[in-house]
C-alpha cells in the first residue's frame, strides 16, 4: 500500500471509526481490498470534516456495491457457459476430443475448461466442428440467463445514481464550506483592517 493511503488511513477522525462500523463484504471479500479502496477515495476527494468522511464512506460502499454486481454478472455468464457447452457436449455429441469417453459433466467441462490452453482448444475445436463457435456459446449462455443480467444492470445503475448524489454532495457541501471559509476570512481581515486604522 503506497504511503499516501496509509496517510489517508490515519486521518480517519477516531469518532467516526466506531460509526464506520464493519465494511459491507461478505464471504470471499477481504477487508484489506475494501479499506484499500476507502483510502484511495478518501485521498482523492480529500475530506476535511466529519460530514465528507461520512460521505467518502458512502461512496467507498457504494463503489464496494458497483464492483461485487460486476463480478457477480462475470462469474454467472461463465457459469452459464460451461452449462452450455455441457448441452452441446451432450449424447449427442457424444465425446471430448481425443476419447471415446461419455460426455462430460458440468464440474469436469468447468476442471477441462480451467485446466490448460491447449484442452481448451480442443473443446473449442470440437464445438467448432459441430458448428458452435465461441459466439454461439456466448449467446445461447446470455439467452439462458438474460433476466439476471438485467437485474444486475440495474442494480449496478442503482448505486451509480446513488454514488453520483453522493458524489454531487460532497462537491456542493464542499463549495459551500469553501464559501463560508471565503466569507468569514473577509469578515476576519475587514475587522482587523477596521482595528488597524
Amino acid at each position: 500500500m503506497s504511503e499516501l493511503v496509509k496517510r489517508a488511513a490515519r486521518q480517519v477522525p477516531a469518532e467516526l471509526e466506531a460509526l464506520f462500523g464493519d465494511p459491507p463484504l461478505i464471504r470471499g471479500e477481504k477487508r484489506e481490498d475494501y479499506e484499500k479502496l476507502f483510502s484511495l477515495i478518501a485521498t482523492a476527494i480529500n475530506p476535511k470534516d466529519s460530514l465528507v468522511w461520512l460521505l467518502a464512506r458512502e461512496f467507498t460502499n457504494l463503489s464496494w456495491e458497483i464492483q461485487r454486481e460486476r463480478k457477480l454478472k462475470v462469474s454467472i455468464i461463465k457459469f452459464e457457459e460451461l452449462k452450455s457447452i455441457a448441452k452441446l457436449l451432450s449424447p449427442a455429441r457424444p465425446s471430448v476430443p481425443g476419447t471415446s469417453q461419455p460426455p462430460p459433466t458440468m464440474d469436469k467441462i468447468a476442471k477441462l475448461w480451467s485446466a490448460d490452453a491447449e484442452t481448451l482448444q480442443g473443446i473449442d475445436n470440437k464445438l467448432a466442428k459441430e458448428g458452435f463457435d465461441a459466439s454461439y456459446v456466448m449467446m445461447k449462455a446470455l439467452q439462458e440467463i438474460d433476466s439476471q443480467i438485467e437485474a444486475i444492470d440495474r442494480r449496478i445503475e442503482n448505486f451509480e445514481w446513488s454514488r453520483m448524489a453522493v458524489l454531487k454532495s460532497i462537491s456542493q457541501y464542499s463549495e459551500a464550506s469553501a464559501r463560508r471559509l471565503a466569507a468569514s476570512t473577509e469578515v476576519i481581515e475587514g475587522e482587523y483592517t477596521e482595528a488597524a486604522e
